[in-house]
């Protein structure tokens, strides 16, 4: 809106002027026609002695002031910096001396100081980086041509050094997708490292991000079924565990009723074996004319527990036992009366 307005006072002051211009213009010739009969009654001029025309003057200086005030008028109507602006007003309304003044001298001195203003802007924000600060010092500080070339080159030159050195940055840190985008930003030109920097950067971001969210719901799912798996595998061990626990008592409780197996070699050398006790009777000679003794005796009989293969051979040795007893007992009565013979 401000823009428009200046425009607007500057198409009003272009047209003010060159209507203060235009009756000087239109009355000066009719003028110069008038007195041009005089100057051809006059008398003749004679060398050095003849006084050059005033008024020959007068439609040249018109002219020229006419082009002055079309210049100033375009200065406004091609939006011009606030110091640009406030001295072609001055120089449309002012004296004639000081339009002159202006279009030779103050309009540099006037866009020098807008040149300074657009590059203290330049400077300001936080995005800003270290080459358009260190550019921008540098022009403040050297000549008006110094700042024109900043302002026509120098700023985008810096501003694109900076936008490398952020792209880098945020490539060292960056996921898989923002390293990919930064390096092709890298290797283009100015306008790719400012869309990767405006755009680009933030859309490769959304899918590290969508890819590391997938990836650890994957981890996540293969987990528990780990877990799972372990879980299981605990519960078939400690069956098994239980299981094998369970035989083992079995066993044992069947081992307490079983005799263990008498061997048939002892048992038929040795007369019993086994975990039973049997008795029987001994004869002992005493001495007597009557040829009667009593005698007494234990012997060893096999009492089984248990069904075993050797239990017959036990009961086959204790008869022997019992048939050997009984003939010592046959051959001490024959001797004792055979001695009583």
């Amino acid at each position: 809106m401000l823009v428009q307005e200046m425009k607007k006072q500057a198409r009003l002051t272009a047209f003010l002027a060159a209507a203060a211009v235009a009756p000087a213009v239109l009355f000066a010739s009719p003028a110069l026609a008038a007195e041009a009969p005089a100057a051809a009654n006059s008398a003749p001029d004679h060398g050095a002695e003849a006084k050059p025309d005033e008024s020959a003057k007068k439609p040249a200086d018109l002219a020229r002031m006419k082009e002055d005030l079309l210049a100033v008028a375009r200065m406004l109507d091609g939006n011009p910096g606030r110091a640009l602006a406030r001295e072609a007003r001055k120089a449309l309304i002012g004296p004639r001396e000081g339009l002159r003044r202006f279009l030779e001298t103050g309009q540099y001195e006037a866009r020098d100081e807008d040149n300074k203003v657009a590059i203290v802007r330049s400077m300001a924000g936080k995005s800003v980086g270290s080459h358009v600060r260190e550019a921008a010092n540098k022009a403040l500080d050297g000549t008006p041509q110094d700042r024109v070339r900043f302002l026509e080159k120098g700023l985008s030159l810096a501003i694109e050094g900076d936008n490398r050195v952020r792209a880098a940055q945020i490539l060292s840190v960056g996921g898989p997708a923002v390293r990919a985008a930064a390096d092709e930003a890298l290797w283009g030109g100015p306008e790719a490292l400012q869309h990767f920097l405006d755009v680009g950067q933030y859309e490769a971001r959304a899918k590290d991000e969508a890819a590391a969210k997938k990836a650890e719901e994957e981890k996540a799912a293969k987990d528990k079924a780990a877990k799972e798996k372990a879980a299981k595998e605990k519960v078939s061990k400690e069956k098994a565990a239980q299981e094998k626990g369970a035989g083992d008592k079995a066993v044992e409780g069947g081992g307490k009723n079983v005799t263990p197996a008498v061997d048939a070699k002892s048992a038929g050398g040795h007369g019993a074996t086994g975990s039973g006790s049997a008795s029987g009777t001994a004869v002992t000679s005493t001495g007597s004319d009557s040829g009667t003794g009593t005698g007494t005796g234990t012997g060893a009989s096999l009492a089984a527990t248990g069904v075993s293969p050797a239990t017959p051979w036990a009961v086959g040795g204790a008869a022997i036992a019992m048939t050997a007893g009984a003939g010592l007992v046959v051959a001490g009565r024959r001797r004792a009366t055979a001695e009583r013979g």
